[in-house]
Parts: C-alpha cells; sequence; structure tokens
C-alpha cells in the first residue's frame, strides 16, 4: 500500500490539506497526518479556524513514506519552513528519490528556502510567495516535475487538482479518474 505522510502545522491552509487527505484516502493511499509545533502535541489550528487532532506529531514519525505532503497558508509554511525535523526529513525523502508535494506558499518558503528546488526544478506557487527567485516557475495551477519528483500546486482554488496529480502520480490514471469520478469531477 502506498503511504502519504501529510504535514499540519498551526495556519496551515485548510482547504489544500483537507483536499488532500481526502482525495488521498479515496484512491487508497495510507494518510498519516502530522502536526508539526513546538508543543510536540498532535493538535493544530489550520488557518481558518478548523481544529485537527493529527494521528502523530512529526517527532514521533520514524517511517518511510511515498510522498511527504506540505501545505500552504502563510504561518503555516513559515512553521514548516522553520522545522529542523521536517526539512530533515524532506532532504532524506529527495536523497532516497521519493516524492514530495507542497502547495501555496510553501513550495517558495519551505522548498526554495531550503534548496528542494535548487538546480531548475520546475514549480509553482502561490504568487509573491517565493523568498528567492525559484529557477523553474511556471505560471501553472499545479506542476509535476518527473524527474525531481515534486509535485507543486499554485493555492487554494487548485488544492483538488493538486490532490489528484498526487493520487495519479501514486496509483495511477485508473485510480484517479475512478475517484474524481465519484467526485463529480468528470
Amino acid at each position: 500500500m502506498k503511504k502519504a505522510l501529510l504535514i499540519y502545522a498551526n495556519g496551515s491552509e485548510d482547504l489544500e490539506i483537507t483536499a488532500t487527505a481526502d482525495i488521498l484516502n479515496r484512491g487508497g493511499i495510507q494518510v498519516t497526518r502530522a502536526a508539526v509545533n513546538e508543543e510536540g502535541t498532535k493538535n493544530v489550528l489550520l488557518a481558518h479556524g478548523t481544529a485537527v487532532v493529527c494521528d502523530a506529531n512529526l517527532n514521533d514519525i520514524d517511517d518511510t513514506f511515498d510522498i511527504i505532503v506540505i501545505p500552504g497558508g502563510l504561518a503555516g509554511s513559515e512553521h514548516c519552513r522553520d522545522s529542523h525535523i521536517l526539512i530533515e526529513k524532506l532532504k532524506q525523502q529527495k536523497a532516497e528519490g521519493r516524492w514530495i508535494a507542497a502547495i501555496c506558499a510553501a513550495p517558495g518558503f519551505v522548498l526554495q528556502t531550503h534548496g528542494l528546488l535548487a538546480g531548475g526544478v520546475m514549480a509553482t506557487c502561490y504568487p509573491g510567495c517565493n523568498d528567492s527567485a525559484i529557477e523553474g516557475l511556471k505560471s501553472d495551477g499545479v506542476v509535476l516535475d518527473q524527474n525531481a519528483k515534486i509535485i507543486t500546486g499554485k493555492g487554494p482554488g487548485f488544492a483538488i487538482a493538486f490532490a489528484l496529480c498526487i493520487l495519479e502520480t501514486l496509483m495511477g490514471k485508473d485510480v484517479r479518474s475512478k475517484v474524481a469520478k465519484g467526485m463529480l469531477l468528470e
């Protein structure tokens, strides 16, 4: 079974992480929700007031995953950017050739800041949310860089497309289509 680690931080964008968790679950991917916070708890408060109790705190995660997903939201992306544990996990994920996905502010604030988009990786992000110029910046809503194994999304309006891209990447077109049809998207 494919496994996804979804990162939740105080201030993460509600729609982006909720849509992703839902769609990946529908597609048969084992989703683990991990809280990133200084308290070491499983509790987070998303950007628009949704309170979430995650499966674990990131400090307690030792497993490997097919993909690690980071939502946007300005405050949430800043918390993720500043999490040494998350950054180490992302660097290990990349070094071992496994997938990383980030949407909205996270591609710029988290991935670019820590050199995970170096070398011309194609990516997109919320306008103005890249600390430094992303060399391979695209204006598309969702960008998949097969060589770098990185999927990025522009923002909340692309949350479903972002999640479906992740699903198709991990599970194939048939599973993506089945989930999309079940959600009346096709």
